[in-house]
C-alpha cells in the first residue's frame, strides 16, 4: 500500500520529511532552469552545538550533485535555515594543507579571500571543529557510512551576498572536500514529498 509522506527513516534528522521518491525544485535564476532535483542521500551531521542535516541532491539536467544544508528551527513558528552548496574542489590528505584550514583567511585558486567565520577576530590558526557524520541511503535505505569530521567555515562578501566557503576533512580517508554555496530562504524551493511504496 503507498505511504504518503512516510520518513526516509525514523532515526535520521530529516527536517524536510522526504523519502526517496520525494523531489525539490529551486526558485533561484541559477537552478530554476534545471527542473526537478531528486534527493539521494540524507547526511546527519553533529558537528558543534546544533546538529543538522545535509540532503545530497542529483540534477539530471546539468548532471551534478548539490548539497542542500538544513537547520532546524530551535524554536517554534520559526522558518528553517537552508543553504545551497556545489562541491568545488577535494585535495587529498597532507599536512600542508591542514596547516592551511583554519588560518584566519583563506584563498581559493581563482583568488577570492574568505574570512573564518569561527572566532574571525583571532590572527591564531584555529582547529576544526570536531563532529561526527552518518549517511543514509536513500535508494537502499541503508546507513552507509559513519566517520567522525573536522569542518572549518569561512565567508566572503560577493557583491553584496554573502558567500560560504566550507572545508570538511572525514577523518577516514582524510580527503578534504571544499564547497561553496549561499544562504536562502524558504520561498526559493518547493519540497515535492512523493509517495513511499516501501
Amino acid at each position: 500500500m503507498f505511504d504518503f509522506l512516510k520518513k526516509a527513516a525514523p532515526d535520521f534528522l530529516n527536517p524536510l520529511d522526504i523519502n526517496k521518491n520525494s523531489m525539490i525544485e529551486f526558485h533561484l535564476k541559477e537552478l530554476e532552469l534545471d527542473g526537478f532535483f531528486t534527493f539521494e542521500k540524507i547526511i546527519q551531521m553533529e558537528v558543534g552545538q546544533r546538529p543538522y542535516t545535509r540532503y545530497l541532491l542529483y540534477s539530471k539536467a546539468d548532471e551534478a550533485e548539490y548539497i542542500l544544508e538544513v537547520y532546524s528551527p530551535e524554536e517554534e513558528g520559526v522558518a528553517l535555515e537552508t543553504y545551497m552548496y556545489f562541491l568545488d574542489d577535494t585535495i587529498p590528505f597532507s599536512e600542508e594543507f591542514l596547516n592551511v584550514a583554519g588560518q584566519k583567511y583563506l584563498s581559493t585558486p581563482d583568488g577570492s579571500e574568505y574570512e573564518r567565520c569561527i572566532m574571525p577576530e583571532c590572527d591564531y590558526r584555529i582547529d576544526g571543529v570536531q563532529g561526527r557524520v552518518k549517511v543514509l541511503d536513500l535508494n537502499s535505505g541503508k546507513v552507509t557510512k559513519e566517520v567522525e569530521v573536522a569542518v572549518w567555515d569561512y565567508q566572503r562578501d560577493a557583491d553584496g551576498v554573502t558567500e560560504y566557503l566550507n572545508v570538511e576533512m572525514m577523518k577516514d580517508d582524510g580527503m578534504f572536500r571544499i564547497f561553496i554555496g549561499q544562504r536562502f530562504e524558504g520561498a526559493h524551493y518547493k519540497v515535492y514529498q512523493g509517495l513511499d511504496k516501501n
